[in-house]
This record gives C-alpha cells, structure tokens and sequence, in this order.
C-alpha cells in the first residue's frame, strides 16, 4: 500500500506517522496483506473540514471505479481534534476502502448506492445505510486493535 499524507498539520511528523503506520494495520485487519499493498491512499488533512462540509473525513475512489484501488481520504485535522479522533475517522474510512475495494459499495453516478445485491435509494438515511452501519461497527474495534498492537 503507498499511502501519501498531506495538507494541514502535515508537517507534524508524529502524526503523519500515526497515521501512515495506522493505515498499514487498517488494510492488513481489513483486507490482508495481497490485497493491501496493491492500494494507493492519498489521505487529504484538512482544517475545519466539519465546518465546512458537516463531517469529519470522507472516503472517495479516485482511479478506476472498475476496479478501484486509488482512494482519496479526507480527515478532519483541526487542533481541536486529537490523535485518537482522528484514528478513529481514518479506521472508518479504512472500513470504507475495503467496502469498495471488494465491490460490497458501489457508488453510481445516477444517484444510486448499491450495497452487495441490494440497489438503495439516494434517499436513504445516513443512519440506515448499511456500509456506514459497519463502518461504525468496526472503527473503535479496529483502533482498540491497533493500540493493542502499539502497546505489545
């Protein structure tokens, strides 16, 4: 996996580090070794990226919709935020990489989403759509798992 971080509080080493080697152990849980290193991540740290948008990070294909393995992330990297936040929001965006990456999450350009077999409205709910279900299943257990690993 080539993982390229930039944008605000990129210059802050230890974050960037934080970030780089928690992506590495996101794709590995996530998607295994095989599949992993064959990914790019650009992830995009951008100030008040809550204010300006209503989230705190997003997860965009940015090559092939085919077969997609280049992916923008976007992270919310204001000072108010911590470390741990924003490992958190980049385990759920993870969640989402390995949701396309293995074409459980299409995203059509009509306006719809379809979810493994399932075709979903664009009105769906933010809280009834089943991708972002998992993801929020999954980002403290993933983060809990990397501290662990941190801790060993």
């Amino acid at each position: 996996m080539k993982v390229c971080i930039e944008g605000f509080r990129s210059q802050n080493k230890s974050l960037t580090n934080a970030l780089w080697h928690a992506a590495w152990f996101y794709g590995l849980k996530l998607m295994g070794g095989r599949m992993a290193r064959n990914l790019w991540i650009d992830i995009k740290l951008v100030n008040k990226l809550k204010q300006k948008t209503g989230a705190y990070a997003f997860c965009s294909v940015t090559g092939d919709l085919d077969k997609p393995r280049e992916f923008e992330i976007e992270i919310d990297s204001s000072m108010v935020n911590t470390y741990e936040d924003m490992l958190i929001w980049l385990a759920h965006e993870m969640v989402h990489v390995k949701q396309f990456v293995r074409v459980e999450l299409i995203d059509w350009f009509t306006g719809g989403v379809q979810w493994k077999t399932k075709l979903l409205r664009e009105d769906t709910k933010y809280e009834d759509m089943p991708w972002e279900k998992e993801a929020y299943r999954l980002e403290d257990k993933l983060y809990d798992e990397y501290e662990e690993y941190l801790n060993e």
